[in-house]
């Protein structure tokens, strides 16, 4: 068995003890498949290779525990899904994935403490709208964007060209200045798990 890591287009070998198993313009980046636990620490292992892999090339990630039997496999898998994997490729080209995520400031409102209930549901409201809007100026910077269910008033992931990550970011901190009552987090460049499938 193999662990597949990515898929990408480009044929520059990645290092040990990763390989490469090629099919026609298509490359997936592989490992023997190890038997271990599933724990944190194997689950950030697998995504700093994904991540340095990312540092020299455009690729599809993979999830972690994608496996496939053997070599003729995974060829077969990159023959199969061709078509798709190249549109995927050129979707996500010269990209990476960045997360926002926004959720009430709990010390904003003192937890409700003096707020009759009317008041506390219009505060509630304010920070959800707030939220929202937060999300249209960040697409706009971005290629594509995802909003994804969560606890947080808003979970998104937008796919950002790398020669703007620093102006999106510089975007995420003047949200966070002119809106009080948020605590908006933005974590990345990751690989563009959210954009990978078309």
């Amino acid at each position: 068995m193999i662990e597949l890591y990515a898929i990408t287009d480009d044929p520059s070998p990645p290092d040990p003890p990763l390989r490469a198993v090629r099919s026609d313009g298509l490359t997936a980046l592989c490992a023997p498949a190890e038997r271990r636990q599933l724990t944190a620490e194997v689950l950030w292992r697998h995504e700093e290779v994904v991540e340095a892999l990312m540092e020299e090339r455009d690729l599809l990630p993979m999830r972690f525990g994608t496996l496939v039997e053997d070599d003729e496999a995974a060829v077969r898998a990159l023959d199969e899904r061709r078509e798709e994997l190249k549109a995927s490729l050129d979707r996500v080209r010269g990209a990476v994935e960045l997360a926002v995520r926004a959720a009430a400031d709990p010390s904003s409102d003192g937890a409700g403490v003096g707020l009759s209930g009317t008041e506390y549901i219009r505060a509630k409201a304010r920070r959800t709208e707030a939220a929202g809007l937060l999300h249209e100026p960040l697409a706009f910077l971005a290629r594509e964007s995802v909003v994804q269910p969560g606890p947080e008033l808003l979970r998104a992931a937008y796919l950002v060209d790398r020669d703007a990550v620093q102006s999106f970011v510089g975007l995420v901190r003047r949200l966070q200045a002119t809106h009080e009552g948020l605590h908006i987090l933005c974590t990345g460049p990751w690989p563009p798990y959210s954009f990978a499938q078309p």
